[in-house]
């Protein structure tokens, strides 16, 4: 299947088991669903999407049975609030926001699962504080240090001036996920999102990360990133043939035995 499983944040039946919650921090309010119990995984997603994506891919239903499972919207994402500065989103202040969740949710320490940004997010978290994160997994998405000041690129000037267009020439959406991404997303807070690390610079101190981790990546282009990232943080690299960055999240069939094969020898 191309494209994300995306969802429409509304009917939802009467036996889903997520109850949407929020959290305050930096003075913005984030919301995350919570559903199950056990030993506490968060999901962060990636930049266009939200906390719901992870329940209609199929992983909260799994997840739940055996752990509290804790998906948010990070800050310009989902049902969390949207400013438009990109001051708002500079790093690390924008791992507070998941700090804030898991303070919320009075959870000591997490599995910390990020796809694509929210790879980045969980990486900032687990380097900025190791202490809260028992497990790290980077899905398809990997720390990479970003100078202050760098240039947007063009798409996301353009999102700054609320044109998605370009966006949708840089990257090869479905149809479907573009029509859901223009109803369900601010592009002046998506412009201010990717451009707020820029201004800001992101550098991630991969050497303060203790947690185990688990690499996956898709198998289109080159893997020296991710393989340096491995490296470093003394991590397993799962590459997932013939996937793209797309179908790296959507194909759960692949994805959830690389993740419960990583997590049950943790006890977690």
């Amino acid at each position: 299947m191309r494209g994300y499983p995306r969802n429409r944040l509304t009917d939802r039946s009467g036996s889903d088991p997520v109850i949407t919650k929020t959290a305050r921090s930096r003075g913005y309010t984030i919301s995350y669903d919570d559903a199950g119990a056990g030993s506490a995984i968060v999901l962060i997603p990636g930049a266009t999407m939200s906390a719901a994506d992870w329940r209609d891919a199929g992983y909260v239903d799994i997840l739940a049975g055996t752990h509290r499972v804790l998906s948010i919207d990070p800050l310009g994402n989902g049902l969390s609030d949207k400013p438009h500065d990109p001051a708002a989103y500079a790093w690390p202040a924008v791992a507070a926001d998941v700090l804030a969740v898991l303070d919320e949710a009075d959870v000591d320490r997490a599995v910390v699962w990020g796809y694509s940004r929210g790879g980045a997010l969980a990486a900032a978290l687990a380097s900025e504080h190791p202490g809260r994160v028992a497990a790290l997994v980077l899905h398809d998405e990997f720390p990479q240090d970003v100078i202050a000041g760098t240039k947007p690129s063009p798409h996301v000037e353009a999102l700054l001036r609320g044109d998605f267009e370009p966006m949708w020439a840089a990257f090869d959406f479905s149809e479907d996920d573009r029509r859901y991404d223009e109803e369900v997303n601010d592009p002046l807070a998506l412009g201010a999102l990717w451009s707020g690390g820029r201004r800001s610079g992101i550098t991630i101190d991969l050497e303060r990360i203790v947690a185990p981790a688990l690499i996956i990546e898709g198998g289109g282009g080159e893997h020296d990133v991710a393989m340096n990232v491995a490296n470093a943080l003394g991590a397993r690299l799962q590459v997932l043939p013939g996937l793209d960055h797309l179908q790296a999240f959507s194909r759960l069939d692949l994805v959830m035995p690389l993740v419960l094969d990583f997590l049950s020898p943790l006890g977690l």
